[in-house]
C-alpha cells in the first residue's frame, strides 16, 4: 500500500473513532506529520463548507465565522479572517507584512483539493485583472502560491458590496445614473483590453469608503483575443437575474461586450426599482423570463424614474445585442448627458416596434387575444398590418445593416490606429466588435480589412512570443541564436519579407505594414542575436531605412562600423536618448556592449528607469543581475510579472533568483506556477523537482524525479537532489547510488561528494567514505567544516600515516585561527596523538585560544575546553596536573575521554593498579558498539581507548611508556577497525544539506 493510501486510511480512522493523530499513527509514526497536515486540510474544507451551507437557523458572519476556521498561512501576509466566498473562491482579509497594508487575499475554496480546471480558471482570473488599471476596478497587488495553493491579493475595499447597499431600496435616479456611468467606464476599459466580465451584478461591485464603485470577481471573464473560456462550452455562465438572453440560452459564441451592457442595464434597473428586471422562484424560471419576456418599465415600479433614465435602462436590456448601445463608452456618455440635462442618444421603442417584436417571437400567443368573429377580425387586421410591417422591417433591416457596416468601419479604423501604436489588447477588442457587427456578411472591402487585422494581430503575437521564449531558453547560446534566427525568419516570411529581398524593398514592406513599430522592434532584437554577418548587415540596413532618425543616433546605433569596438559602444551609450520608445534597440546595444567587454548594467538601469513599464527592460536587467546580485534580480523579475502576469518563464527565473538568496520555499512556489503554466517545458519541472527535497517535500520529489531524469539523464544536480529525497524516505542504498552518479557526472559539485561521503558513513562503509572524503580535501577547501572529523576518522580506521599527514595540513591551514570554535576542534584533533615540540607549541596556542575564549578556568566552562586542558597537560608530560584536571572533569564529562587520559597519566606516574581500575571503569561505563559511534566524538573515544589499552595492558614496558610520551611518536598497534557492513550514523558536522 502506498504512503498516500495509508495516510487516507489513518484520517478515515480518526473520523470513525474520534481518536487523535498520535493514537492513529501509533503503528506508523513516520506518517504522523502527513496525517496531521491532511487532518488540518480536511477540517479547513469542512469549516468552509459549513459557512456555505449553515445549519437551519444559524447566521454566519464572515469575520466571526473565521474564528473557528483554520486560516491559511501565506508567506508575507497575516490572514485575519474571511470576507466572503463564491462558488469556487474564498476571500480573506489580510495584512501584508512589512508594508502594513490591508489587502483582500483570494484562494480557491477547495484548498488542496482544487481541480486542475479550477486552478487554471483561478490563475486566469488573476492574470486578467492584473492587466487592468482603472480606478473603478479592484486592483491586483500580488500573485503567488502558499502550501501548494494559488492565491492573489487585491486592494481592500472597505465599504461592502452594492448588493448590500441596495437591499431592496430604490436609489434616486441621479445617484443611480452616476454610479452606473462609473461602472460603464470600468467596463469600457476592460473591453478595450479585450476582456468581457460576463458576471456583472451588484454583489460583484464593491464600494469604497467614499462611495466609489469598483468592479471585482473576474472569475467568469473571457479574453476576446484568446477566444477561449475555462467554462464548459455551451453552458450558461453568470447569474440568471443579470444574464443577457444570449447568455441564458447558452449561445457562447454571441456572448461579448454587449452582454456586459445588458448586465449594467440590469444593475441600473435594480438601483431604480430595488429589484432586478427578472426574478422568479428558480434559476431556470428566471432564465426563461429573461429569454421570453420584456421587463416592466422601471417607472411602473417607481413613478419617480425619469423617462430618459428609463429609456437608457431599457436600451441596455433589449433582447437583440445589436439594438443595445454600441459600447460601454456610449452608455456612459448617455448617462452623463442625462446628468447634465442634455438630450440622450437612445430612443424608446414605439408601439409598432414592440408589437412586431412580440409577433415575431410569439405569433400564436399574440394572435390568441381574441376569439370568434373578433379573432377573425383581429387576424385579418394583423395580416394587413404584418404586410406593412414586413416592408417596414425590410427597410429598417437595410438601415440597420448600413448602420452596422458604418460602425464596423469605425471599429476597423480604431483597430488600425491601435495596431500602429502597438496597443494589442485594444486592437483585438476593436476587431472583435467589428466581427460581431458584420457577422458572416459585410462588404468585401470590410471583410478584407477584417482579415488583414487578424493576420497583423497574429504576427505581432508571434513576434512577441519569440522574444519571450528567449527568456525561458536554456540551450547553449549558439544553439539559441540559431533557433531564434529560424523563428524570426519564418515570422517575417508571413509578413511577405524575405532575406533575399533588397533592404529597400524589405523596408518598404515594413513601412507599409500597420504593425511597423512591432516589425522594427523585432528587427532590432533579431540583429542582437544573429551570428551571420551578412544577415546582420541586411537587418541593420532594413532597420535604418524603416525607421529614419532626424537626430542620427539610431542610425549610428544600427551601423556595424559604430559598434565594433568598446570605446565606440561607450560613446553610443553615453549619448543614448533613453527616453525614446526604441527599447529593443537599447537592449540590442546593451547586448553588443556586453559582447565587447563593456558592463551594460548601468545603461540597462537607465533604460529601465525611463521605461519602468516595459516588460523586456525589466527582464534584461534582471537577467544581467542574476549572477552578481540575485536579490535585486528578483525584484526586477517581480516587476516583470506585475507588467505581464502568468508568464511561465518569468516565474521560473524568479525562482532561480530566490534559490540563490536562500528563499527556497518561495522559489518552490514560483517553480510550481511555471510548471503549471507551461507543462511542456521540462526545465520548469526540473527546477521544481530539485527544490522539493530542500523544502521538506521528499515524497513528491521521489515521485517526480524519474520523469525529470528522462529529460535530464546526465544532470548531476538532479541526481543529487533525487538522492536527498530518497535518503529522507529511508532508501539510503538508492540515495548513495544517486550521490555517486552525481559526483561522477560533475566532480566539481561539492554537495554531491559531501552527500556521498555522509551516505556511506550512515551505511557503515567507512573505508569508502574516507576515500571520498580524501578526494574532497585534495581540492583544498578553505572552510574548516570540510575538514572537521577527517583526522578522527583516520585514527578510528587505523590510518596513522594519513592522520599525521592531515594533522600537518590542519596546523598549516588553521593554526593561526582566532575563531575559538575552530581552534578547539583543531587542537583536539591534533592532540589525539603525541606531537613534536614545534607542533606541540602551535597546538597549545590553539587550545589556549579556545579555553581562553570561554574561560575554561571556571568550573562551568565548556566540556571540550576543559578536556583540551587535560589532554594538553598529559601530552606535555605534566602528569600531576593532568591527573588533577582529569579527576575534576571526569564526573561531569558526558563520555569516557577524560577517564581514559586519567588512566594513562596514572599508569605513567607508576600507579599501575589504579590505572587499570580507572580504565576498566571507563570501558564498563560506555556503550562501545559500532552502531553508537555517531560522529567524531565516538571515533575519539575509540582512538583513546586503543591508546590506553596499548599502554596499560601491555604490562607497563618501556616501549609502552614511550608511546604516551610528549616528544616521540612511536608506531602503535591497534585493533582491527569495524567491519564495513556495520551500521553507523552520520558525523554531526556533515549532515546532508
Amino acid at each position: 500500500m502506498s504512503d498516500d493510501a495509508r495516510v487516507r486510511g489513518l484520517i478515515e480512522l480518526m473520523l470513525d473513532s474520534g481518536c487523535s493523530a498520535e493514537e492513529a499513527c501509533r503503528e506508523a509514526p513516520e506518517l504522523l506529520a502527513r496525517v496531521r497536515e491532511g487532518w488540518r486540510q480536511f477540517r479547513a474544507v469542512e469549516a468552509r463548507l459549513g459557512e456555505l451551507f449553515p445549519e437551519a437557523g444559524s447566521v454566519a458572519d464572515p469575520e466571526t465565522a473565521a474564528s473557528g476556521l483554520d486560516l491559511p498561512r501565506v508567506p508575507g501576509y497575516e490572514v485575519i479572517g474571511v470576507l466572503g466566498h463564491g462558488g469556487v473562491g474564498v476571500v480573506y482579509k489580510a495584512v501584508q507584512v512589512g508594508l502594513s497594508r490591508v489587502v483582500a487575499l483570494k484562494m480557491p475554496l477547495a484548498g488542496a483539493f482544487t481541480t486542475r480546471p479550477e486552478r487554471r480558471r483561478f490563475a486566469r482570473e488573476a492574470e486578467l485583472v492584473a492587466a487592468l488599471r482603472h480606478p473603478n476596478i479592484v486592483q491586483v497587488h500580488d500573485v503567488g502560491e502558499a502550501d501548494g495553493q494559488p492565491y492573489f491579493t487585491m486592494e481592500f475595499v472597505e465599504g461592502g458590496s452594492l448588493a448590500e447597499a441596495i437591499a431592496g431600496t430604490p436609489r434616486p435616479a441621479r445617484d443611480a445614473a452616476g454610479l452606473v456611468a462609473d461602472l460603464a467606464d470600468a467596463v469600457a476599459a476592460a473591453h478595450r483590453a479585450g476582456i468581457v466580465h460576463r458576471d456583472l451584478k451588484p454583489s460583484n461591485v464593491l464600494l469604497a469608503a467614499d462611495g466609489t464603485p469598483k468592479v471585482t470577481d473576474f472569475g467568469l471573464a473571457r479574453h476576446l483575443a484568446l477566444g477561449s473560456s475555462l467554462t464548459q462550452s455551451g453552458a450558461a455562465v453568470g447569474t440568471p437575474s443579470y444574464m443577457a438572453p444570449e447568455q441564458a440560452q447558452g449561445r457562447a459564441g454571441e456572448v461579448g461586450p454587449a452582454s456586459d451592457l445588458y448586465a449594467l442595464g440590469a444593475i441600473l434597473y435594480e438601483l431604480l426599482t430595488g429589484r432586478p428586471p427578472f426574478r422568479a422562484e428558480s434559476a431556470a424560471e428566471t432564465m426563461h423570463q429573461v429569454i421570453t419576456q420584456d421587463p416592466a418599465p422601471p417607472s411602473r415600479l417607481n413613478a419617480r424614474v425619469p423617462r430618459d433614465v428609463e429609456t437608457i435602462c431599457l436600451t441596455c436590456l433589449r433582447k437583440d445585442p445589436r439594438h443595445r448601445y454600441a459600447d460601454a463608452d456610449a452608455l456612459a456618455a448617455d448617462l452623463r448627458c442625462f446628468l447634465r440635462g442634455e438630450a440622450i442618444a437612445a430612443r424608446p421603442e414605439n408601439v409598432l416596434q414592440r408589437l412586431a417584436r412580440r409577433v415575431r417571437r410569439r405569433p400564436v400567443a399574440s394572435a390568441s387575444i381574441a376569439s370568434g368573429t373578433l379573432l377573425a377580425f383581429a387576424l385579418s387586421a394583423a395580416g394587413a398590418w404584418l404586410i406593412r410591417d414586413r416592408a417596414e422591417t425590410a427597410n429598417r433591416a437595410a438601415g440597420e445593416r448600413a448602420a452596422a457596416e458604418a460602425a464596423a468601419d469605425g471599429d476597423l479604423r480604431n483597430m488600425e490606429r491601435r495596431l500602429g501604436a502597438s496597443a494589442w489588447p485594444e486592437a483585438a477588442a476593436a476587431l472583435e466588435r467589428a466581427k460581431a457587427r458584420l457577422g458572416d456578411g459585410g462588404p468585401p472591402v470590410l471583410r478584407l480589412r477584417l482579415d488583414q487585422g487578424a493576420r497583423d494581430l497574429d504576427l505581432a503575437a508571434r513576434l512577441d512570443a519569440i522574444r519571450l521564449a528567449r527568456t525561458a531558453n536554456h540551450e547553449p547560446e549558439g544553439r539559441a541564436a540559431e533557433r531564434l534566427d529560424r523563428d524570426y525568419e519564418a515570422a517575417f516570411l508571413l509578413a511577405g519579407i524575405g532575406r533575399d529581398d533588397a533592404p529597400g524593398v524589405a523596408a518598404a514592406a515594413v513601412v507599409a505594414s500597420r504593425i511597423r513599430v512591432a516589425l522594427v522592434d523585432a528587427i532590432d532584437d533579431w540583429s542582437s542575436w544573429t551570428r551571420d554577418d551578412r544577415r546582420l548587415g541586411w537587418l541593420l540596413s532594413v532597420a535604418r531605412l524603416s525607421d529614419p532618425d532626424p537626430t542620427g543616433w539610431r542610425d549610428r546605433a544600427r551601423d556595424p562600423a559604430s559598434t565594433r569596438s568598446g570605446w565606440a559602444l561607450r560613446l553610443l551609450i553615453a549619448g543614448a536618448p533613453v527616453a525614446d520608445r526604441c527599447v529593443p534597440l537599447f537592449l540590442s546595444l546593451a547586448r553588443r556592449a556586453q559582447a565587447a567587454g563593456v558592463d551594460p548594467v548601468p545603461f540597462l538601469r537607465e533604460v529601465q528607469r525611463a521605461h519602468p513599464g516595459d516588460l523586456y527592460a525589466n527582464l534584461r536587467l534582471a537577467t544581467m543581475l542574476l549572477a552578481t546580485d540575485p536579490g535585486e534580480a528578483a525584484r526586477y523579475y517581480q516587476a516583470a510579472l506585475a507588467i505581464r502576469p502568468g508568464v511561465a518563464a518569468v516565474h521560473n527565473n524568479l525562482g532561480v533568483a530566490l534559490v540563490r538568496i536562500g528563499r527556497n520555499a518561495e522559489a518552490e512556489a514560483q517553480y510550481r506556477i511555471a510548471a503549471r503554466l507551461d507543462p511542456a517545458e521540462p526545465q520548469f519541472l526540473r527546477n521544481l523537482a530539485i527544490t522539493l527535497p530542500f523544502v521538506g517535500r521528499h515524497g513528491e520529489a521521489v515521485e517526480t524525479m524519474p520523469r525529470v531524469l528522462r529529460d535530464f539523464p546526465d544532470d548531476a544536480v538532479v541526481h543529487r537532489a533525487f538522492g536527498v529525497g530518497l535518503e529522507a524516505r529511508g532508501r539510503l542504498d538508492e540515495a548513495v547510488a544517486e550521490f555517486r552518479r552525481a559526483a561522477a557526472l560533475d566532480p566539481k559539485l561539492a554537495q554531491a561528494r559531501h552527500a556521498l561521503r555522509d551516505g556511506l558513513l550512515r551505511l557503515g562503509r567507512r573505508d569508502e567514505a574516507r576515500l571520498v572524503w580524501g578526494e574532497i580535501l585534495a581540492d583544498g577547501p578553505p572552510e574548516h567544516e570540510a575538514w572537521h572529523g577527517y583526522a578522527e576518522l583516520c585514527l578510528f580506521l587505523g590510518q596513522e600515516d594519513e592522520y599525521r599527514r592531515v594533522r600537518r595540513a590542519l596546523l598549516s591551514r588553521f593554526g593561526a585561527s582566532a575563531d575559538p570554535h575552530v581552534a578547539a576542534c583543531i587542537a583536539r584533533a591534533c592532540l589525539l596523538r603525541p606531537a613534536e615540540d614545534d607542533d606541540m607549541r602551535r597546538i597549545e596556542a590553539l587550545a589556549a585560544r579556545a579555553w581562553g575564549a570561554d574561560g575554561s578556568g571556571r568550573r562551568d566552562a565548556h566540556p571540550t575546553s576543559r578536556f583540551l586542558r587535560v589532554l594538553a597537560e598529559y601530552r606535555r608530560g605534566r602528569l600531576d596536573r593532568a591527573i588533577a584536571l582529569a579527576r575534576e572533569d571526569a564526573p561531569r564529562s558526558l563520555g569516557p575521554p577524560p577517564r581514559l587520559v586519567l588512566a594513562m597519566a596514572l599508569h605513567r606516574s607508576g600507579r599501575a593498579d589504579e590505572a587499570r581500575e580507572v580504565l576498566a571503569a571507563a570501558v564498563a561505563a560506555h556503550d562501545w558498539r559500532v552502531a553508537e559511534k555517531r560522529d567524531q566524538d565516538g571515533w575519539i573515544c575509540h582512538a583513546l581507548r586503543r591508546e590506553a589499552e596499548g599502554l596499560i595492558l601491555a604490562g607497563g614496558t618501556e616501549q609502552a611508556r614511550a608511546r604516551g610520551g610528549a616528544i616521540r611518536i612511536g608506531a602503535e598497534g591497534h585493533r582491527d577497525p569495524p567491519a564495513p557492513g556495520e551500521a553507523s550514523d552520520t558525523p554531526s558536522g556533515h549532515s546532508a544539506p
